[in-house]
């Protein structure tokens, strides 16, 4: 059986440095004002918009997380008590072009190529639309194809609802890949709520600790492998193998 690796993407594979550097060249000067930062902009408006995206969709009324985190940044920074008037709409133009430039987290390619030359076969299966993050993917070097890459613009529903892992399973058996529950397929992020879903729908899971740092397990339960980094990653996988 051969198995396969499913990651998350955005904040898994790829990081948020130059988003965060966008913020800073776009409004560090008023930020400090406001007693703000970057990255703590940064990530209020991410994780809000995350939850506006799950929520959303679970209301039935799905909109891509694109769509999302650009009309929600002016009021991530008037949480910040930044006033309305201080960030313009080129602003923001600015700040989502970077998101749709985000680099890979370091040693993704190496884990990609180390697993495919292990005989693993690598999925990614994100919140973000399919043409973003495969450019993401061949920016950074990486081979994947639409195949390979699954969206939640796809079946129109949110992460961390767990028809979307089992969406994923049901590819991979349409791929080939084992067989649900059999211990070959994986599921890997740095987000804890996902590995929970993805555990649920019969994945193995792998927790990368280098976004939210803690996995806190009286929350979320015990996951099959800790790693902190790709490179760890891959040697424990391979071991696995």
């Amino acid at each position: 059986m051969t198995p396969s690796a499913s990651f998350d993407v955005i904040g898994t594979c790829f990081d948020f440095s130059i988003p965060i550097q966008a913020i800073h060249d776009c409004l560090s000067p008023k930020l400090s004002t406001a007693n703000a930062d970057p990255k703590t902009l940064f990530f209020s408006w991410f994780y809000a918009a995350q939850r506006d995206f799950t929520y959303v969709s679970l209301a039935g009324a799905y909109k891509p997380i694109a769509e999302i985190l650009r009309l929600t940044f002016k009021r991530a920074c008037r949480i910040v008590d930044l006033p309305a008037d201080a960030v313009s709409d080129e602003d923001v133009a600015a700040v989502m072009k970077a998101f749709k430039s985000m680099t890979p987290r370091e040693g993704l390619k190496e884990c990609f190529d180390g697993l495919r030359e292990a005989g693993w076969d690598v999925y990614g299966v994100t919140n973000g639309g399919v043409e973003t993050s495969l450019a993401y993917y061949h920016n950074a070097g990486i081979d994947l194809d639409e195949d390979h890459l699954l969206s939640c613009d796809s079946i129109q529903i949110a992460k961390p609802d767990v028809k979307v892992y089992e969406n994923a399973q049901n590819h991979l058996s349409k791929q080939g890949m084992g067989a649900k529950n059999d211990g070959t397929r994986w599921f890997i992020a740095a987000h804890a709520w996902d590995l929970i879903a993805a555990r649920k729908a019969g994945f193995k899971t792998a927790y990368l600790d280098f976004e939210e740092h803690d996995p806190v397990t009286e929350v979320f339960g015990e996951f099959d492998l800790y790693a902190g980094s790709m490179e760890e990653l891959l040697r424990k996988l391979k071991q696995i193998r």
